[in-house]
């Protein structure tokens, strides 16, 4: 009986220790502060009546005339601030240097291992271990207690009780009100295996939304480069148009219409070139943002859209969902919750099976177990929609391609008909707006493509969510 007990008392001691002496520290800090407040008071630096602050005495007098205070609460002679460079002085942004050639396995890397998000990807991976070796700990002390209850048990009550004022059972059933039990032990022990086998887990996690956040804004500037591209193109066909149209009107061929409609073409051409420009822009400065560059750095984007999809593999739908039930860290904490409440139910056995505190422990334990069985089946979901996803933005492209050829060929045999005189100078321009369409269209379907194909291989793996351990 003294042994069941006696699992628990230094963890009390322990717990109570600690407590008592934070709150003595709190206690003292209080108590400098309230002697620091009281110095302050009658040193005749600040008095305070119904005014909100009065002085009697200069509160702050430098020789610099920096700020006076005298009867008014303050005088300033020179400029409160004054900044040089960069408004608040000490920040030094990035600088920006030679033209950088960034392929988008690079722009990862990078991510990975620099700035801002790298650096909290690390931190939390050091938070993680941190709170691994805090289970530890736990249980080391739990243990510890343990054991030396056992050691008291083994020594007559009067003597213990002679020595710390009360017997080895109440030393033991205080060790147990402050949580140093088998089963707390038991349950700190998997929480510190649960810690250590999945900190990796979590920071690949986080890498992994990292890399994503990266490969969407470099396809954001892969697609804004290749769409100014188009718009620049289209501008040179308007442009193009516009000048024939012009010709056969000097030779009464056409109407002033004729040309109307060709210069509001154009107009319309050198508008969405540049709002095209601005895309761009400001697609890059993002980007630069994201690597901790310059944001006016000049970066030479080595991959294409089509050469990145058109290289990629993908997984089938049946294996893609075996990889994810494998790997998916959201499955692991679930798994884990289950251990959890298995042991809780277990420590509550001996009460009656109708008590309330057993069928909260049972409907804890069942709920966990359902939670598990959703998660299996809503990742298995997820999946499969996203394969299925990445197989409609692939049928998008092959269609966007052959929209392309469609649009491309009728718009050169639109220019063969107006140049004969066998169709209207409107018409040739609808085409050739159509085609433009076309090509802004198979731009989005690539870039659409291959940020699915992403994101369905993220979804294979850990995924890019951390678990709290």
């Amino acid at each position: 009986m003294k042994k069941k007990y006696i699992c628990m008392v230094l963890a009390a001691s322990l717990t109570l220790g600690s407590a008592v002496t934070a709150l003595a520290a709190a206690n003292t800090v209080a108590a400098e502060a309230a002697d620091s407040r009281t110095a302050a008071a009658t040193s005749g630096g600040i008095a305070t009546s119904t005014a909100e602050v009065s002085t009697t005495e200069p509160a702050i007098t430098t020789t610099g005339a920096a700020v006076t205070a005298t009867n008014s609460a303050i005088v300033t002679t020179d400029a409160a601030v004054t900044t040089s460079g960069t408004a608040i002085n000490g920040i030094e942004l990035p600088k920006k240097t030679e033209t950088k050639k960034l392929s988008l396995a690079e722009a990862i890397k990078i991510m990975k291992t620099t700035g801002s998000s790298a650096e909290a990807a690390e931190l939390h991976k050091q938070s993680d271990i941190a709170v691994g070796n805090g289970y530890s700990e736990t249980v080391s002390k739990i243990k510890n207690t343990e054991d030396k209850l056992d050691l008291l048990s083994q020594y007559p009550d009067a003597l213990v009780e002679a020595k710390f004022g009360k017997s080895v059972v109440e030393m033991a059933y205080e060790a147990q009100v402050a949580g140093a039990t088998s089963n707390n032990k038991k349950i700190m022990q998997i929480r510190r295996d649960f810690a250590r086998q999945n900190t990796e887990n979590n920071y690949q996690a986080e890498l992994n939304q990292i890399e994503a956040d990266t490969i969407s804004i470099y396809y954001k500037v892969l697609l804004a480069q290749d769409n100014l591209k188009i718009a620049k193109e289209n501008l040179v066909t308007q442009q193009t148009t516009l000048k024939n149209v012009e010709a056969k009107k000097a030779v009464g061929l056409l109407s002033k219409k004729d040309v109307l409609q060709a210069k509001s073409s154009v107009a319309k051409a050198e508008s969405e070139m540049r709002n095209a420009e601005t895309q761009l822009k400001y697609a890059k400065m993002s980007f630069n943002y994201l690597l901790g560059y310059n944001v006016q750095q000049e970066v030479l984007f080595t991959d294409t859209l089509e050469s990145i999809t058109s290289a990629s593999a993908i997984t089938p739908a049946d294996t893609g969902v075996q990889n994810a039930l494998n790997n998916r860290i959201e499955l692991k904490g679930a798994n884990f919750a289950i251990k959890v409440y298995e042991i809780l139910l277990d420590d509550v056995k001996a009460y009656p099976k109708n008590s309330s505190t057993y069928l909260n422990a049972k409907i804890n334990l069942a709920e966990s177990e359902k939670t598990a069985k959703d998660a299996y089946s809503k990742i298995e979901i997820d999946i499969r929609n996203k394969y299925d996803l990445v197989q409609d933005k692939k049928k998008a492209v092959e269609a966007a391609k052959d929209l392309l050829t469609y649009a491309t060929e009728g718009e050169r045999l639109m220019q063969l008909t107006n140049e004969e005189g066998m169709s209207t100078v409107e018409e040739l321009l609808a085409m050739q707006v159509s085609a433009y369409k076309a090509k802004l269209n198979l731009a989005n379907a690539n870039s659409e493509y291959a940020l699915a194909l992403k994101s369905y291989e993220f979804a294979q793996g850990v995924g890019t969510t951390r678990i709290p351990l």
